[in-house]
């Protein structure tokens, strides 16, 4: 059985707390891996090195000597130039104009803050005893340039005062006399006297600014006496104020802890409430587990033993279609070494009877032909015999034109009297006349007579047939069956093969010569109607012509009548086969 602590927590929160540890170790495991591999990818820059230079330190006293080689002569920190205006000490009573006048001192500023006085100590040299080794110091200058000292001034002689002052007049050089005016005077009339009752005016305006600026005193004081007291007034009330805030807000903190405590005392009790509840819960849902895990367990046991036996007869039943299909694999390579050899049997046969057929043609073709070359000498000899019987009634009518000629030559005219006389009307001139007329109306062609004239000067020329047989032969088509059936000869062999998908969709014509075994002529092959030959067209060119030569064989069985029908042909291929030929 479960133990019952493990389920007081209910299953909700029980999740979210392995989410958020899984999230939290996710976190942490990235967290590591990007300071591993952050700190290999994006170090820092190394820093340059620090350079040290030794230096040494100078006084107060050493600064404003360099200070003043720098600038000039006076103390450092002092600006060239004039003095500032210093104030005038109090114990100076004299009027800066008018008359002479005894004024009082002006009552000192109490609230001026006191100056502290310079210390007359001079300044303790530093300790240098770190810094002494025996590497020469660096000096340090300044780079600007050293300016003139000034030279010193030579103060004016005083001139020594004389109980009777020398009246006599300078010696002036000779300039020439100024023109005077008559009215101008020789002596400027002396200053009017200082009024009565200026000192007396004075005082008195004095007296009364002093009296006027201690009432304007007594009274800001008496101001400020009555702005403290309101202030201290308005503070006490803001005290009490802020006390009674204070002391209410205590009150209501400690009702409002008290209702928290009275609520969480309750919370408290309706959890402890809720959580034996929730063991009580747990305890009989760890129960309902557990005998739903035996029971899943008995179940399991039961579905695992059922499907071994499952997979046991599985493996069995599959061991015996295998065997079955191994079986069958082997009847089938039996049957199928069986029909290949019968196939091979029955091609082999089929080659011996095409051999036989074959060369029963040829030996027809031969006797065809021998045949026909007995014909052909039989037609030529009778030809032989036409020419000569031709040629020999051809002389003969030469022979009678020639005597007939030379008989009419050696005839008197009848109007000459020298006639000869004969039996009859006409006497012996008729035998003549027939003689003429029998040879005018025989006709003599041009070819009869070349032929005989040569047959009788002893040449030889080829034999051939009659003009109306070859024309005969020469007009008989082949029939659609001799044509089908040498189409089919050459589509059994068409095969494109492992072509290119250009190859499989073109189409092309191609043109070849054959002799008269029905042999076709491998060089005559050629493409027609292509004057640009591209790799598909190519492609399909070299099958075609692959597929006429393996068929081929011995001869394609062609009718020898026909040859002037198939000595040159020009067949059509496309993807689907052989078209035709032409």
């Amino acid at each position: 059985m479960l133990d019952p602590l493990e389920h007081q927590m209910p299953p909700g929160r029980d999740r979210a707390e392995r989410v958020g540890v899984w999230i939290s170790g996710v976190g942490h495991t990235v967290l590591v891996l990007w300071a591993i591999i952050g700190g290999a990818l994006f170090a820092a820059d190394d820093s340059p090195p620090v350079e040290m230079t030794e230096v040494t330190t100078i006084s107060n006293q050493q600064f404003e000597e360099m200070a003043a080689r720098s600038r000039g002569a006076g103390p450092v920190g002092q600006a060239d130039g004039d003095a500032p205006a210093q104030p005038q000490t109090p114990g100076d009573t004299s009027a800066a104009e008018g008359p002479d006048v005894a004024l009082e001192a002006p009552e000192p500023d109490t609230t001026a803050a006191a100056l502290p006085q310079p210390s007359t100590t001079a300044e303790p040299a530093p300790d240098l005893s770190d810094l002494e080794t025996a590497r020469p110091p660096v000096d340090v200058a300044t780079i600007a340039p050293v300016p003139q000292a000034p030279d010193a001034e030579v103060a004016p002689d005083t001139p020594r005062t004389e109980a009777t002052p020398d009246t006599a007049a300078p010696a002036r050089p000779d300039q020439p006399v100024t023109p005077r005016s008559a009215l101008a005077l020789d002596r400027s009339a002396p200053p009017p006297d200082r009024p009565a009752g200026l000192r007396e005016a004075v005082v008195a305006a004095r007296e009364a600014a002093r009296a006027e600026a201690a009432v304007a005193a007594a009274e800001r004081e008496r101001l400020a006496t009555a702005a403290q007291a309101e202030e201290d007034r308005q503070a006490a009330i803001a005290a009490a104020e802020a006390q009674e805030a204070a002391q209410e807000r205590e009150a209501r903190a400690a009702a409002a802890r008290a209702e928290e405590e009275r609520a969480a005392a309750a919370r408290a009790e309706a959890e402890r409430a809720e959580e034996a509840r929730r063991a009580e819960a747990a305890r009989q849902e760890a129960e309902r587990a557990e005998a739903q895990r035996r029971a899943e367990e008995r179940r399991a046991e039961a579905a695992r033993r059922e499907e071994e036996a499952r997979a046991e007869a599985e493996r069995r039943e599959q061991e015996r279609l295998a065997a079955e299909r191994r079986a069958e694999e082997q009847r089938r390579a039996e049957e199928q070494r069986r029909a290949e050899e019968r196939r091979a049997e029955q091609e082999r046969l089929a080659d011996i009877a095409r051999q036989i057929e074959e060369e029963e043609q040829r030996r027809l073709a031969r006797e065809a032909e021998e045949r026909e070359l007995a014909d052909i000498r039989a037609a030529a000899q009778a030809e032989l015999a036409r020419q000569t019987a031709l040629a020999e009634r051809l002389a003969e009518q030469q022979r009678l034109q020639d005597a007939a000629q030379n008989a009419q030559e050696a005839t008197p005219s009848p109007v000459d009297g020298n006639a000869p006389e004969g039996e009859g009307e006409g006497g012996g001139s008729d035998v003549l006349t027939d003689a003429l007329n029998e040879a005018g109306s025989a006709r003599i062609e041009a070819n009869d007579l070349d032929d005989a004239l040569a047959d009788a000067m002893g040449e030889t020329r080829p034999s051939q047939l009659p003009p109306r047989e070859a024309v005969d032969i020469a007009s008989v088509p082949m029939t659609q069956a001799e044509k089908d059936g040498f189409r089919d000869a050459v589509q059994s062999c068409w095969n494109l093969g492992t072509a290119s998908i250009e190859a499989l969709e073109t189409r092309v014509v191609v043109g070849f010569t054959m002799s008269r075994d029905g042999r076709p002529d491998p060089d005559s092959f050629r493409i027609v109607g292509a004057p640009e030959v591209d790799g598909a067209r190519q492609q399909a060119f070299e099958a075609a012509r692959r597929a006429i030569l393996r068929c081929a064989g011995s001869g394609y069985k062609l009718p020898a009548a026909k040859y002037n029908e198939w000595d040159d042909v020009e067949m059509t291929f496309t993807p689907n086969g052989v078209e035709g030929f032409e």
